[in-house]
């Protein structure tokens, strides 16, 4: 009796078979997908643990770029939502934001089109809002200079200017104003 049911070749899956009888850029796309599901990671962030693991450069190149196909990795948009998140919700100033994206290996002109994003933000008012939030949680035995001081310390922290860090530090502790 003829065997009627039909086996598909590994042309027909469209795949190619690694040594051990497995896809290579098929495994390394799942790995992909599973490490960008778990954190959102720049391609160079991926490259590097794919270079860990001691995966062929070529097998990386098209896992890579299966991943950009289906969204996976778009350093782009993780800069955007770095930005959007850090920057706006956080109040994170542009020096620490732009160092944390070169610390992701972020492409610098990725980098400045998504700080583009915050370029019109007032600095001046989001640092005094962090400012006070953190002067509030301060304790009440401090003096004004110590609050200064370590609002100056935070700010700077954030990623605002020294300039900029001063003043704020000098204005929601007090030291701005004249004790008679």
């Amino acid at each position: 009796m003829p065997d009627t049911a039909r086996s598909t070749t590994a042309a027909e899956r469209g795949a190619t078979t690694g040594a051990a009888g497995t896809d290579p850029v098929a495994e390394t796309f799942a790995f992909v997908l599973r490490s960008t599901q778990a954190r959102p990671q720049t391609e160079a962030e991926i490259r590097g643990r794919l270079r860990s693991r001691e995966v062929d450069e070529a097998v990386a190149d098209a896992a890579l770029v299966k991943a950009k196909a289906v969204g996976a990795i778009d350093d782009a948009a993780f800069a955007r939502v770095w930005v959007d998140d850090r920057g706006d919700k956080r109040g994170y100033g542009v020096t620490r934001l732009r160092e944390e994206l070169r610390r992701r290996l972020v492409p610098e002109p990725l980098i400045s089109d998504a700080l583009g994003r915050i370029a019109d933000r007032d600095d001046l008012a989001v640092a005094t809002e962090l400012a006070a939030q953190r002067a509030q949680r301060m304790s009440g035995s401090l003096g004004p200079e110590a609050v200064a001081r370590r609002l100056q310390g935070f700010l700077v922290r954030r990623g605002y200017g020294a300039a900029l860090a001063q003043r704020v530090a000098i204005s929601v502790s007090g030291l701005d104003r004249r004790w008679d």
